[in-house]
């Protein structure tokens, strides 16, 4: 009896002591998209008894920083402790999309290969038949009837065996290239199979029966957000319409569906530690070598590199022509040390590494606009915007794509991290306003003072306003500066432009009415001696 009791007592402490192991099937609901990595928050409401209970999160990527881990609970929930392990035998879900097309390149891989073993065995058969054409014996013989026979079978089974084998190969061709098409596209959408999860283990005690809704948070490093805008003029009366939108990327294993989206400026991957300093030494060091320019290969290089750069910060966004939301749609939240955007409308991100444009907010901003030429470089002359307040616009530097008139002008580069008052930006060529540069050569010449060489240039710069309304013109152009003594540089007509002498530049700022022609000349000498070489212009 008392050995009943016992077993009695420990089977009550045993179940007193038991916790309740629930699977929470949670959804992604809201996700702040940083420069750099996002932060992703999971819902769930769950059915929780008295007495301790263990929830397992499953499914989630295994991508997630482990430090990140937090978790929140309703009221009369006390959570115990938080637990991430990874999980390889659940593999993560896989893109509906993605997945269709895996399997269409699973299927056509088990035809190639069916199609090659019944190849293999056509190939095998016909070298059958060609090693065993004897017919009859060295004393028998065949009579002619048996030949016939004999012949007749080898011509059609030949005949239908390489038929077989062209058919395949060009069956077996056609796969391929289908085949090939599936895992290029595979690539482009980065598809991975095989990929382990992260199993999160939230420990929690409740003092009675609660249905409370939990929240797991963490980051993830595989996501980014860039801006980019559409800066729109339909005339010089009018204001300059600055479309604010951003491309997300994101590469995490999970699908963001109908999420609850927010942009940040902030970057959680940047140190957050102040620097120190060190003690700095000073100490005599050999000469260097000064790496020379002067060849052509060397030329050729530095010039190569200039170009790569240029190339890469012009390498075109895939624009697909959405529009702003609209103030009522997105809520801007100055923070103290960066800006979130948070959008109002849920949006769609699958995690295949491709940018997805997402509409942030549109501006009218009052602005300037000027016409400027240096028809020394460029025999065009161009339209600019100068806007002077856009410091609560909350940009930041990127690539933007231009119209005028509704028409496309190109792309250039946005940067409001300058420290000039105005940013001024160039919104494409007029072809309306012409302008000419040429050579005076009856105002050139050449000539000779002792041991000295003098060279005179003479240049007439012509503009004209074909347009019908009047055009401010800024108009640039340059003499030499010199840098050695023996080079004595000076400017004898500059047609009343504002120069300046450090670096050589002139500016004209011109008013010219409808049909209006201006002319402007520049004529500046130069002497130096005449024993030594020097290439002006």
């Amino acid at each position: 009896m008392r050995t009943l009791s016992l077993l009695f007592s420990i089977l009550m402490v045993t179940l007193a002591n038991a916790q309740t192991v629930k699977e929470i099937d949670s959804e992604i609901s809201d996700v702040v998209v940083y420069l750099n990595g996002a932060q992703v928050t999971r819902r769930a409401t769950v059915n929780i008894p008295s007495g301790n209970s263990e929830l397992y999160f499953k499914g989630i990527t295994s991508q997630l920083n482990p430090n990140s881990l937090q978790v929140a609970a309703g009221n009369n929930i006390t959570i115990l402790s938080v637990n991430h392990s990874i999980d390889y035998l659940e593999q993560a879900k896989t893109d509906t999309r993605i997945e269709h097309l895996i399997k269409q390149r699973d299927a056509l891989q088990d035809s190639i290969e069916l199609v090659q073993n019944a190849q293999d065995v056509f190939i095998k058969e016909r070298e059958m038949l060609l090693s065993n054409q004897s017919i009859g014996g060295d004393e028998t013989g065949v009579n002619v009837e048996q030949l016939i026979r004999a012949t007749d079978f080898f011509r059609e089974r030949l005949s239908e065996i390489n038929e077989s084998l062209f058919s395949n190969r060009q069956t077996t061709k056609k796969m391929k290239d289908r085949l090939d098409k599936l895992n290029r596209q595979l690539n482009e959408l980065n598809a991975r199979k095989d990929r382990p999860t992260s199993t999160v283990k939230v420990s929690v005690t409740a003092n009675r029966p609660v249905n409370a809704p939990v929240q797991l948070t963490y980051t993830v490093r595989q996501a980014r957000w860039q801006p980019f805008y559409e800066i729109r003029v339909d005339d010089t009366d009018d204001p300059v319409t600055l479309v604010y939108k951003a491309k997300v990327f994101q590469n995490t294993d999970e699908e963001w569906k109908d999420v609850n989206l927010t942009l940040s400026t902030g970057n959680p991957s940047v140190s957050n530690y102040k620097p120190e300093l060190q003690p700095w030494f000073l100490d005599f060091q050999p000469p260097r070598p000064l790496k020379s320019y002067g060849t052509p290969e060397a030329r050729m290089e530095l010039n190569e590199v200039v170009v790569a750069d240029k190339q890469k910060q012009e390498k075109p966004l895939r624009i697909r022509g959405i529009t702003s939301l609209g103030p009522e749609n997105v809520t801007t939240t100055q923070q103290q040390t960066n800006t979130a955007f948070q959008i109002q409308i849920p949006y769609t991100i699958p995690a295949d590494n491709q940018g997805y444009d997402v509409a942030v907010s549109d501006h009218q901003v009052e602005a300037g606009y000027q016409y400027a030429t240096v028809p020394k470089l460029s025999p065009h002359v161009y339209l600019l915007t100068q806007i002077t307040d856009w410091s609560d616009l909350n940009l930041l530097p990127g690539q933007a794509n231009i119209y005028f008139n509704q028409t496309y002008q190109g792309k250039t580069q946005l940067n409001p991290y300058t420290s000039e008052d105005t940013l001024n930006i160039s919104i494409g060529r007029d072809p309306a306003i012409v302008v000419k540069r040429e050579q005076l050569k009856d105002f050139s010449s050449k000539s000779f003072f002792g041991n000295n060489r003098k060279e005179t240039k003479a240049w007439k710069i012509t503009i004209r306003n074909t347009k019908n309304s009047t055009a401010n013109v800024l108009v640039e152009d340059q003499y030499p500066v010199s840098a050695d003594s023996e080079i004595k540089v000076e400017l004898e007509e500059s047609s009343e432009a504002k120069v300046n002498p450090v670096t050589g530049i002139l500016s004209w700022e011109l008013e010219l009415a409808p049909g209006e022609t201006k002319e402007l000349r520049l004529v500046y000498s130069v002497r130096y001696p005449k024993n030594k070489d020097l290439i002006i212009e």
